[in-house]
């Protein structure tokens, strides 16, 4: 069983949307997943995992609230993968969520406002454990302009952590994709499913290299 989670320090930053897309591809993958939803103010996953259900979209995805890291290890060897949606404010509980991760997803926008933020609790959760190694921030929300992605990337690099090679654009279809129980290449638009292709591609990509990247740290 591996664990995915994403963390954030701010609200926002795509977090619970970038979650439900790693869990569909899983899932379209052939993996038994689970969608772990610790944020019990917004049920965001939860939520949309109803709607799923309730349009007959396939293949399902159990999407379960939990307040406590206990009771997702309780439940969670039923799954090959469990994806952890967290809630927007890092506090106890994202770092004990952290230290139980195989990989954790820090998504963030280009701007500094997002990028401080972020960068500061990668290097918090980087200090507990071997987790330096698990964390990989995601440029998300991301708008059409080059140089602000070239720059964000570049202060990433120099705080000394990575990020994924994809991006996760900011794109109103999208989101009705979600409001419909859908999510990442699901989509119907074949621009907006190509980026999610990418994605999903470079995300399923961390959980296949997790050995590896667990090597060359140690």
């Amino acid at each position: 069983m591996i664990i995915a989670s994403f963390v954030g320090q701010k609200g926002g930053v795509g977090k619970s949307a970038l979650a439900r897309v790693l869990a569909t591809a899983a899932a379209h993958d052939g993996r038994k997943v689970l969608i772990g939803d610790y944020d019990l103010e917004q049920l965001s996953c939860v939520e949309w995992g109803a709607t799923r259900l309730k349009n007959g979209i396939e293949p399902e995805i159990e999407v379960r609230p939990f307040k406590s890291i206990k009771k997702l290890r309780k439940t969670g060897g039923e799954f090959d993968l469990v994806v952890v949606d967290t809630r927007g404010l890092a506090d106890d509980l994202t770092e004990d969520i952290s230290i139980e991760s195989d990989v954790i997803f820090l998504p963030t926008g280009t701007s500094l406002d997002d990028l401080r933020p972020t960068v500061r609790l990668a290097k918090r959760l980087s200090q507990l454990g071997e987790n330096g190694s698990k964390i990989i921030l995601v440029l998300s929300k991301t708008g059409r302009s080059e140089r602000m992605v070239a720059q964000a990337q570049a202060y990433i690099e120099n705080a000394g952590f990575d990020y994924l090679d994809a991006l996760w654009p900011q794109r109103d279809g999208f989101q009705a994709e979600f409001d419909a129980g859908r999510a990442g290449s699901e989509v119907s638009n074949p621009h907006l499913k190509q980026a999610a292709l990418e994605i999903e591609k470079a995300m399923m990509a961390c959980l296949s290299d997790l050995p590896i990247r667990l090597q060359e740290f140690s």
